[in-house]
Parts: structure tokens; sequence; C-alpha cells
């Protein structure tokens, strides 16, 4: 490898994951350490996960379709995170400016950016691979032979879907460069193409099976979702030819990505580029009503020069309001149609509270919001102004978000599941409620690990220690009472009213908490 691009991906890589800290005893070290074991333990219950899954397969008597089920559905998943990854890592990265003026190649750089999404998505990688190397590879059908092929395809399995998340990555920045609002167009394109992939996953997969006949089901729902798993076939050697053909194609693909996109990298950049000056030099001034006002419209501006920001922000509150409307439009029939399971009307009313708090919860500006002012953080630091109108100011920003999706929820409850009194109480309260500890909890644990000296925002929005904090707090306390409700441990009103009590309570103590940290 040249010594230039594996520098270029030893520095892009200590930007993303700040290896050097890690065994530190300061407090930055401290947030570090949080993020490796958020990291870990999620790698960990996917990796059981799928063991699990290997086994469920020998014993339906399918251990020949352990390898091409894994490497498909990872694949699937590659693709979902190059779709969210790579705008912000190639094009339109924040690193753009600084690395043009090293002595070093466009195709140096353009290769650099494509290592540092091979290694994440290899991490992803093994995750699948592994459980099969345990429980497929010990099986006396697989020859050494196939198991070394597994073993190269495992490491050339991320090529395609990171040519995927690149090629859509490129078109969307090019088109939305023909607009002025280029971050809003581009992550709308974004949800656009996430959506659409998202219900072709569903649709694809909502098939009835039939159990006599399992491993003929999921080879044809494994192809119709992921074509190119028409050629992970790993049962015998006659397949050889064809897994071969996977690795020439795959690198192949690479090939021409490398030449391709080396060559339009600094253009599409460029263009990015001088179109976000553009935009600087012909920003209105804001006419400030209050003090208030204006660091509230500092925080939306703020939310809007970021793709990733924007992007991971508003996934939640998009997603809330675009299952409204179709259920607005559709009704409650055709939507359980999708799910590949029978839902009453009855619980999809009682739960419906907290399906919505927690799409809200996955829109959480407020994990990144003081790191994402950088090194204009001087700013806040000599304003004149209390701390506390800061803090309102980051927490507003948050709730419009939440508030934006949560009244169209509202409104399509009320008029497809006609709920009685407490059921539109609860549908009221407990999104509300969500909101308040979730938008608190995270301002507090960003104000305690705040992080300004970041060359790429996407370690700060996607992989902090507040963000990913938060994100399993979330899951926690939306996974224990929907427990409770569905399997019918408690009253229904007895587990929401309890859940409002304790978020509001926890809300009103993060955000006490929060004034006392000095921002200084």
């Amino acid at each position: 490898m040249n010594q230039k691009i594996w520098i270029l991906f030893k520095n892009d890589l200590a930007s993303s994951i700040p290896f050097h800290q890690l065994f530190r005893s300061a407090k930055q070290g401290n947030g570090v350490k949080i993020t490796f074991a958020a990291l870990l333990l999620m790698g960990i219950f996917l990796l059981i996960y799928n063991t699990l899954t290997a086994k469920t397969l020998v014993s339906l008597g399918q251990t020949a379709l352990i390898p091409a089920y894994m490497l498909s559905v990872s694949s699937i998943m590659m693709i979902f995170l190059s779709l969210l990854r790579a705008n912000g890592t190639i094009f339109g990265s924040s690193d753009f400016e600084q690395l043009s003026t090293y002595p070093v190649s466009e195709k140096e750089i353009f290769i650099s950016k494509l290592l540092h999404l091979y290694f994440f998505h290899l991490l992803v990688s093994l995750l699948f691979t592994i459980p099969v190397l345990l429980v497929w590879a010990p099986d006396d059908a697989a020859s050494p032979l196939l198991i070394l092929l597994f073993f190269i395809t495992a490491l050339i399995i991320p090529v395609i879907p990171i040519c995927i998340g690149v090629i859509f990555g490129s078109l969307v920045y090019h088109l939305a460069a023909y607009f002025r609002q280029m971050k809003l167009i581009a992550v709308s394109f974004s949800l656009i193409l996430l959506g659409m992939f998202s219900y072709f996953i569903i649709t694809q997969s909502n098939q009835t099976s039939d159990m006599q006949n399992i491993g003929a089901f999921l080879y044809r729902q494994m192809t119709n979702i992921y074509l190119p798993s028409v050629l992970l076939q790993f049962d015998s050697a006659d397949h050889i030819f064809h897994i071969l053909a996977f690795i020439f194609i795959s690198c192949l693909l690479l090939i021409l990505l490398i030449l391709t996109g080396s060559k339009y990298y600094r253009k599409l950049n460029l263009r990015l580029l001088a179109l976000k000056s553009n935009n600087n030099v012909k920003q209105k001034a804001i006419k400030q009503r209050s003090i208030f006002f204006a660091l509230w419209k500092q925080e939306i501006n703020t939310l809007f020069s970021s793709y990733n920001y924007l992007l991971n922000s508003i996934l939640g509150t998009v997603l809330l309001i675009f299952l409204s409307m179709a259920l607005l439009l559709f009704g409650v029939e055709k939507l359980t149609a999708l799910i590949p399971m029978s839902v009453s009307s009855g619980t999809i009313t009682n739960i419906f509270p907290t399906f919505s708090a927690a799409l809200l919860l996955i829109s959480n500006p407020t994990t990144a919001a003081l790191s994402m002012e950088g090194n204009k953080i001087w700013i806040l630091k000599t304003l004149p102004i209390e701390q506390r109108r800061v803090i309102h100011a980051k927490l507003a920003c948050t709730f419009s978000l939440h508030l934006s999706g949560f009244w169209i929820s509202i409104i399509a409850f009320i008029i497809r599941l006609s709920p009685n009194m407490e059921q539109l109480i609860w549908a009221i309260l407990i999104p509300l409620s969500y909101s308040a500890f979730i938008t608190t909890f995270g301002l507090m644990l960003n104000f305690s690990n705040p992080n300004f000296s970041w060359k790429n925002d996407m370690y700060i929005v996607k992989q902090s220690p507040p963000v990913l904090i938060s994100a399993f707090t979330g899951m926690a306390i939306v996974i224990v009472p929907l427990a409770l409700i569905l399997f019918q441990v408690l009253p229904l009103y007895i587990i929401y009213l309890a859940l409002s009590i304790l978020l509001i309570s926890l809300a009103v103590i993060f955000y006490r908490r929060t004034c006392t940290i000095k921002l200084i």
C-alpha cells in the first residue's frame, strides 16, 4: 500500500476513533472508553444473535445455507450503513480543505476514504462471518477449499455495499448541488433512497413461507432482496466458479470505482464547497426578536449546516411523519398487512404512544448540540448571556423537531384509530414525556462530555459517548414498557402513569444538573 494512503487512512481513523485516548485517565479518555464499551456491547449482542440464528438453521436442516444467508444479511446491513456514511466521509467531508493542501493526489485521498469505509464495514461483516466459522465450518460437508473461499469472500463482501453507497451518495450530492439549500435537499434525497430501499426489503421479506421447504424459501428471499447472493453458494464444490465470479466482479467494481471516483472527487467537493461559501455570503441578517429566538435560530442554522448532523437528527421524526401520513392515507388494515404477524387494532392503539415515542428518541440533536460548536465555542463563552439561555435554545431546537412529527401522528391516531379519552391522553402524554426525558438527558451528557477538537463531525454525531449512551438508554426505556404491555404484566394505565411520572421527574433532574455544569 502507498505510504501516503496509509498515513491518510490512519489519521482519518484516529479522528473517527481516538485509540490514543483509550488508556488515558483524563475525562476525555473516559468518554472514549464509554464509546468503546458501548460499541463492544452492541457487537457482542449482534454476535450472539447471529450465532443463535446459525444454530437455528442447523436445527432446520439448512446448514449449507448458513454462509450465503449470513453474507447476504450482512450485505444488506452494510448497504444501509453505506447510504448513511458515504456522504460526509467521501463527499462533503469537513476535512476536504485541509487535505487539499497536502502533497497528495486526489486518488490517494479517495482511496484512503474508501479504506475508512471498508474498515467499519469489515467490522460489521465479522459479526456475521464469525458465527459461520463457528457453526458451519466444523460441519463435515464443509471442505477446506470452501472454507478458504468463504474467508476470502468475507474480506471482499463489503466492496459491493460500499460501491452502492458511494455511487448513490455522489448522485445525491450532484443533484443537491443545483439547489441553494444543498444540505436539506441532500438529506431529503438520502431519506427517499433509504425509504425506497426499506420498502423494497419489507415487501420482499413479507412472503408466506412453507416450513416443509424452508431452504428454497430462504434462498428465494435472499436472491430477491440481494441479487449477488445468487453467486454465494457454499453447499458443494460445484459452485466454486460462482464464488470466484463474485470475487472477480467485486474487485472489478472496486477498480472502476477508484478510477471513476478519484476523477470526480475533487471536482464535486469543490463544487459543494463553492456552493456552501456562496450561501454563507447570501445569508440574510437575522431579525432578532429576543435573545432566546436569536439563539434558537442559530441552533437551527447549525442543524442545517451539516449533512451528517441533519440526517442523524431528523431521521426518526421524518419516519414518524411518513408512517403517520401512511396511516392517514391507507388505514390500519393495509399497514398491518406488511407486518409478518397478526396484530389487532386494539394492540396497535395500546402501543401507539410507545411506538411514537421510540421514533422521537431516534431524533435527538442535543447529544451533539454543544460539541457541534467546535472551534467556535469561544463565541458562546464570550457572549454576555446566561448559560441557562443557551441551554433553553438547544433544548427548544430538539423540541421543535419533535413537535413537528408529534402533532401529525396525533391527528392520524385520532382519525384512523378512534381512541377513547384515556387512550388519547396517553398518546399525548407518553411521547411528550419521552421527548422531555431524552432531550434533557442528551444535553446533560453532552455538557458533561463535550468534544470541540473534532475534524469530522461524523464522529460527534454518530459515535460519541453521549450519542451511544443516549441510544442504549432510549432502547431500554422503550423495550421494558413495551414488553410489560404486550405480555399484560400490569394494567395499561398503571404502566403509562408510572412511566410518565418517572420520565418527567428525571427530565427535571437532568435539566437542573445541566444548568449546574459550567460551559467554560
